[in-house]
């Protein structure tokens, strides 16, 4: 065996920074997990059992890697020929000593019940050569996840060394053993140029094909296939973010009995599933389970539906808990999450949509980047699936209305209100009555003439409880706070620094320290609204607007109004922001968050003993 890297010969270089190993760069695990279970998915032998895949972390003895000291020279010299380049010297510099060490840090991940990859080094039409020697292609098609011939590349943003090596049995018992190392144009022992990639195996680089010709370690027993990542890229989480990867993106496949993964002695299958997925459902940004429960939910609320164009699809719900992020996993036949989408509903919601059938798969896999984490209306080409995409969301948004209790109420025009609310331009959905127009109901003309002017009063000191004139300043407060008489009513109206208790000519000023402080923050001027969604859970939401002229960093305090315009602080037991983000809570403080001038922020709050109540928002800067 040798390394063969083919002379440039006058083409073009190609430098450390590869653009289809630096597509899956950031989260490296996720993308890694993403990819390789889903070519083994795509691979599956016998549809009555799982696929199985495995990952093992292992260190290999420097002894047992074909070849190593002929991978390190190459190295060397493409450190020496990038010497311009601070991070390809950093890299190639690193990978170098990593070389000369007694054992190199691997992972090794395996799969079971699968085809093994089949073809030879020169059919092109086959896996075997668009897996090993060509880029950007793919043989796969119909349903199967990838279709590009990039995820490949995965694998090498988790090495050290950029340096991959293949082992796989096809069912029919053929071998075939291959190293591949994706490195940077560098100079040759001919005084010329050698090209970016190179090949472990035979002549040029051949394919091993032979079992005993095989390094003993890298051999196959059964049919299969094993991906060795040599110099893994490790550290001390890489398990629980392996673990955290396979739950989010691939428990419907393991839901279905389509797919076991082991890694290291964790074995996650359908036995172990829902334990696990509760195990993880505390932890920061970790909803697979909440899309669990609306799958397994019983009594089930599912829709079902024959599509024009996507054929048989199917949408799942759960509703009325606070912690639904009002999103829906989007699904098709590999059983893999592709993405999570957002949609506006005035219920907490998570719902799953999946779509299995032949003719709807391959319309949708069609739709995929490369990195298969979206359905994207203009892929593969500008504008080409709109008519699929409104097709989908319309369903799903049909279904979502179904969820909310028919409206009763009458539609009352009140001269003049608009004085009072701001303006709401949040765009992240449509409104949640889509199909409605200008025309559906009454129109109010917008009245903002200013509102007459407040009498002069007095300026009341909290720490002292005493009145001091104030006969330079007039009562320019916000504030109309009125008690709510139906769920869904408005609590409160707009506000400001200083705010003004109703029907009084006295103005309260607010000196208050950010959470867990108890140094006086300065305030930030706003505006807001608050009105209750669920009264028994105690369900508010607060839409906030910045009437400052800057950015600035903000803690909300949510208080309660009494009739004696005593203000008494909130207990919150959790807060979100528009699209499901939780946000940090200590007692009645909020933050913080980010308020931008003229532009609302949508909260939803859920208090620790629910009641109605009257709120005051108060913004200081954040510490």
């Amino acid at each position: 065996m040798k390394w063969f890297f083919s002379d440039n010969d006058g083409g073009q270089e190609s430098g450390y920074h590869d653009a289809g190993v630096e597509t899956f760069k950031g989260d490296f695990y996720s993308y890694l997990a993403r990819e390789l279970i889903q070519n083994s998915l795509d691979a599956r032998h016998d549809p009555n059992k799982p696929v199985v895949v495995k990952f093992n972390a292992e260190d290999i003895p420097r002894s047992e890697i074909p070849e190593v000291d002929s991978l390190a020279s190459a190295i060397k010299r493409c450190a020496e020929y990038w010497d311009n380049d601070r991070k390809a010297l950093q890299f190639f510099k690193k990978a170098y000593e990593l070389l000369r060490e007694n054992t190199i840090s691997a992972l090794r991940i395996g799969d079971y019940n699968t085809t093994g990859v089949e073809g030879s080094d020169v059919e092109r039409n086959k896996n075997w050569y668009n897996l090993i020697r060509c880029s950007g292609s793919s043989s796969k098609g119909g349903g199967e996840g990838g279709s590009f011939g990039i995820g490949k590349n995965a694998p090498f943003v988790a090495s050290l060394l950029r340096t991959i090596l293949y082992s796989t049995v096809t069912i029919d018992k053929k071998v075939a053993f291959q190293g591949v190392a994706k490195l940077a144009t560098h100079a040759n022992l001919k005084d010329g140029l050698s090209q970016a990639t190179g090949y472990l195996g035979g002549t040029k680089g051949s394919a091993e094909r032979e079992f005993n010709d095989i390094p003993e370690r890298f051999r196959r027993s059964q049919a299969g296939t094993d991906i060795v990542i040599l110099g893994f890229r490790s550290d001390q989480e890489w398990k629980n973010e392996l673990v955290f990867s396979v739950l989010e993106n691939f428990w419907p496949a393991i839901h279905f009995s389509d797919l076991e993964v082991q890694i290291d002695d964790l074995k996650i299958s359908k036995e172990t599933l829902k334990g696990l997925l509760d195990d993880h459902a505390g932890k920061a940004g970790f909803s697979a389970h909440l899309y669990f429960r609306a799958y397994t939910n019983h009594p089930p609320v599912d829709f079902h539906k024959d599509l024009p164009i996507l054929g048989k699809t199917s949408l799942y719900l759960i509703e009325g808990d606070p912690e639904l992020p009002k999103r829906v996993a989007m699904i098709r036949g590999t059983g893999m999450v592709i993405y999570q989408k957002a949609f506006k509903s005035p219920l907490r919601f998570c719902g799953v949509f999946i779509c299995k059938n032949e003719k709807g798969n391959k319309i949708l896999r069609e739709m995929e980047p490369p990195r298969h984490d979206q359905w994207d209306a203009n892929h593969p080409e500008k504008g080409e699936n709109k008519r699929t995409e409104s097709e989908f969301l319309s369903f799903i948004r049909e279904c979502i209305k179904t969820l909310s209790p028919a409206e009763d109420s009458k539609i009352i025009n009140i001269p003049g209100l608009s004085r009072f609310l701001p303006d709401d331009q949040e765009t992240l959905e449509q409104a949640f009555n889509e199909n409605s127009t200008e025309t559906d109901q009454p129109q109010e003309s917008a009245d903002r003439r200013p509102k007459p002017q407040q009498l002069v009063g007095r300026k009341i000191d909290p720490k002292r409880k005493s009145l001091q004139p104030n006969s330079t300043m007039t009562g320019t407060g916000k504030e109309l706070t009125e008690q709510p008489t139906e769920e869904g009513e408005d609590s409160g109206a707009f506000h400001e620094k200083d705010t003004l208790l109703p029907g009084q000519g006295t103005r309260i000023k607010t000196e208050i320290g950010g959470p867990g402080g108890n140094g006086r923050k300065e305030s930030v001027p706003i505006s807001y609204r608050t009105f209750v969604t669920n009264l028994s859970s105690g369900a508010y939401v607060v839409v906030v607007t910045s009437t400052e002229k800057k950015e600035a960093k903000a803690i909300l305090r949510i208080n309660e109004v009494g009739d004696d315009a005593v203000r008494t602080g909130i207990e919150i037991r959790q807060a979100f922001i528009l699209g499901g983000e939780l946000l940090a809570v200590k007692n009645n403080a909020i933050g913080p968050i980010a308020l931008y001038p003229g532009c609302p922020v949508r909260l939803e709050i859920v208090l620790k003993d629910p009641t109605r109540v009257a709120m005051e928002v108060e913004a200081h800067e954040a510490d």
